[in-house]
């Protein structure tokens, strides 16, 4: 009896830690990244800052609009292997259709807000 409840308490112990396969939050997992400014029932506001060159693991976003803060170049990576470089102008807004994604900032960083749509209630 013992054994089994070892072995259900080591198992347990592993599902708590797994790491979850699918992407998740980025405020939740990236914290260092992804600043939540505003959350309401309407929409959530992610102030995104990344250092030049750096990467932001693998994430998932709603629809949003995003507002760079400056000029910057980045490259998206999705799961299903689809790489797009994006360029960003400081103040000129553009959709994000909600999604998983990786990304890497280019030479200047990047520094945005991502303002995530949510369903009306």
């Amino acid at each position: 009896m013992k054994t089994f409840a070892s072995i259900a308490g080591a198992v347990a112990m592993l599902a708590l830690y797994a790491a979850p396969c699918g992407a998740q939050d980025p405020a939740t997992i990236d914290p260092a990244h992804f600043k939540v400014e505003l959350n309401n029932d309407r929409v959530r506001v992610l102030h995104v800052t990344v250092e030049p060159n750096a990467k932001v693991q693998l994430h998932e976003v709603g629809d949003a609009v995003v507002v760079p803060l400056k000029d910057y170049e980045s490259t998206l990576k999705r799961p299903d292997g689809q790489v797009s470089v994006v360029e960003r102008k400081a103040g000129k807004a553009a959709w994000l259709a909600r999604g998983a994604r990786e990304v890497e900032a280019g030479a200047n960083g990047a520094d945005a807000l991502l303002i995530e749509i949510k369903q009306a209630p």
